[in-house]
């Protein structure tokens, strides 16, 4: 990750906006989580090229189900989308390029566009409810136990470098939506979560999810 601290109100304040859509199935962003992508399809090496010679804006979207010949032409997507920034692109041969994706803020896609090789989308934001009062570090203390089978290789590190990137303030809710986006969840129960905006709701939410022994067997 870079040191990169992203401005989320001044890119919220630019919305609604059409922005390039990569939908992929069982794989959502979350607002303050990092996604790790590796770029293949020549539709989506545009996106990521064209994405850098603009706002460097992208939005991640449930794929929907369709057949192949629909996957290749237009692939449908979750109306529930998150947008992202990139954070990090590393130029790969043939085109390949491996990215990282930060979450800036969900929204929903209020018109959908088809004059490029990829998806695009107008997309109206609806950032997360966060309670001020609530204590979201002890809830993740909570959750984490939940998660023990996650690759969380070093949560301290996580979260030092999750602070570089939303600041102190917002790093217990990113972490929260960090365990959303990494827990080994089916596609329709992320986006289930994602379209909660409480983040307190969704938290409980998760808990529930997640706290149930027989998913892990």
């Amino acid at each position: 990750m870079t040191d990169q601290r992203l401005d989320i109100d001044a890119i919220v304040a630019a919305f609604p906006k059409r922005v390039p859509v990569f939908p992929l199935p069982d794989t959502l962003l979350f607002p303050g989580a990092v996604l790790p992508l590796h770029i293949f399809e020549p539709r989506y090496r545009q996106m990521v090229q064209d994405a850098l010679d603009s706002d460097r804006l992208i939005a991640m979207a449930l794929l929907g189900e369709c057949t192949p010949e629909e996957y290749e032409r237009k692939p449908p997507f979750s109306a529930r989308v998150c947008v992202g920034s990139l954070l990090h692109v590393e130029s790969l041969p043939k085109g390949r390029s491996n990215i990282l994706l930060a979450g800036v803020v969900p929204g929903d896609a209020v018109e959908q566009f088809d004059d490029k090789p990829y998806r695009c989308a107008c997309v109206e934001p609806a950032p997360d409810v966060i309670d001020p009062g609530y204590d979201y570090d002890a809830a993740l203390q909570e959750l984490m136990p939940l998660l023990g089978s996650l690759p969380f290789t070093d949560m301290e590190h996580i979260r030092d470098e999750v602070a570089k990137l939303v600041g102190p303030d917002g790093v217990a809710p990113a972490l929260i939506n960090t365990c959303a986006q990494r827990a080994p969840l089916p596609g329709p129960e992320k986006l289930e979560l994602l379209m909660e905006r409480d983040l307190t709701a969704r938290l409980h939410r998760l808990l529930e999810l997640v706290d149930k022994p027989w998913r892990w067997n």
